[in-house]
């Protein structure tokens, strides 16, 4: 059976240029950051105004979850950390930690996103969907009952190459001014040697600490052009700090300056080189541009730190299937399948493309139902769907039976 490999091609070559998860590459988008809530009172978004206002002062004002992350020195972290809201099966909003490690989700006052690529962490960004709430209150809708209610059993979720997952789940409903979630203590991994948090940023002087807290502010309001003369001037101060440089390089990468991006990614390794996020970066750049053995090389390095790392192997595999080295791109496929990869579900596309290649047209028919099972709504559903029912059609016709679409695949956990 000779089967069309047209679909398949399209998609291969779309999950190469696709926005990889987390770190690896920056948004450029960014809600603008909703007020904070008055002592003792509720916040004034969403108050309404005039004599007829309910008795509940809770149904009309946002609900915040508030908190703080902190070093296991009990010092703040030193560079932008995501943190997630997960609801049940979903991640229902992303944000940042600010200059002092506090974060603070606002439901109830619309869709709220200020995480931007640059912000520490490895599994929270979504590369085949968003992060943003949708319908009912802030998006968690179907809890009914009391706004503070909803959130009840919901997850805060703190990720962080190089540190013990942080996982704190919301069991008080909190009053009129929001839920406290307390202080969440990052703690290092041992046996690892690589970090996404860098040894400069703790030391570097409080001058440039304030030059780069003000390009991250100015990040996440899309004021490119200011955050990167804050970042120089940052570097002017302290030339190795490496989370200025990775971010300089994420800057670049958004605006196509490829060569200066490289260079800031670069600077940022010499600077640091156990910080994995550059790695990452100039990885993604790479595969970006079509350096394929670049790419499987760098993406190495930051395997090297940290063998977990689930996007450096999906970024190999990707790259070494452009080289047709299709035995070493399964292998770095399977290894990114093995873990957590709700972020890039797109794994799946790659291993199809790989055994579509290799005449596999079983194994290529199953990860295409895996991806199609896990981003039923991604970016390659409509074209994997394509895909799977030309295999069907050439298998039922191929048997001479018209067959029934067999179930799912078993998902490594």
């Amino acid at each position: 059976m000779k089967l069309s490999r047209t679909h398949y091609y399209a998609a291969g070559l779309l999950v190469l240029l696709m926005v990889l998860p987390s770190w690896a590459q920056k948004t450029g988008s960014s809600g603008s950051q909703a007020p904070k809530p008055q002592p003792g009172g509720a916040g004034s978004s969403g108050q309404p105004t005039g004599t007829s206002q309910p008795s509940n002062p809770r149904m009309q004002t946002p609900l915040y979850i508030k908190g703080r992350v902190i070093m296991n020195t009990g010092e703040p972290v030193p560079e932008p950390v995501s943190v997630g809201l997960n609801c049940g099966m979903r991640l229902l909003q992303a944000i940042h930690t600010d200059a002092k490690g506090y974060f603070e989700f606002v439901l109830g006052a619309g869709p709220q996103g200020n995480v931007d690529m640059s912000a520490s962490n490895d599994t929270i960004g979504r590369a085949d969907g968003n992060t943003s709430f949708s319908g009912g209150f802030g998006g968690v809708g179907g809890f009914g009952g009391d706004p503070g209610n909803r959130v009840m059993g919901c997850e805060l979720q703190v990720s962080v190459t190089g540190y013990e997952p942080l996982i704190k789940t919301i069991t008080d409903p909190g009053d009129v001014t929001g839920i406290e979630a307390g202080t969440l203590q990052l703690r290092r991994l041992a046996g690892v040697e690589g970090s996404s948090i860098s040894v400069t940023s703790l030391q570097v002087p409080n001058s440039a600490r304030k030059e780069f807290d003000k390009a991250t502010s100015d990040v996440r309001s899309n004021h490119v052009a200011s955050a990167t003369q804050h970042l120089e001037k940052a570097l002017s101060i302290y030339d190795k700090y490496a989370a200025a440089w990775n971010q300089l390089g994420l800057i670049y990468t958004s605006s196509h300056q490829m060569d200066e991006a490289s260079k800031a990614f670069a600077k940022a390794i010499d600077s640091d080189p156990k910080y994995i996020p550059p790695y990452m970066g100039l990885a993604a750049l790479q595969l970006q541009d079509e350096k394929y053995n670049d790419a499987v090389e760098t993406a190495g390095k930051a395997l090297a730190l940290d063998p977990r790392l689930g996007v450096a192997s999906f970024i190999q595999a990707a790259a070494s299937l452009r080289l047709n080295r299709l035995d070493d791109a399964e292998k770095s496929a399977r290894k990114a399948e093995q873990g957590p990869h709700q972020n890039f579900p797109q794994v799946h596309v790659v291993l199809a493309q790989i055994f579509v290649q290799k005449h596999d047209e079983a194994n290529a028919a199953a990860e295409m139902r895996a991806y199609l099972k896990e981003a039923p709504q991604g970016n390659f559903a409509a074209e994997i769907k394509k895909s799977l029912e030309e295999i069907e059609r050439s298998t039922a016709t191929a048997d001479g039976t018209s067959t029934a679409s067999p179930g799912p695949p078993q998902i490594a956990p």
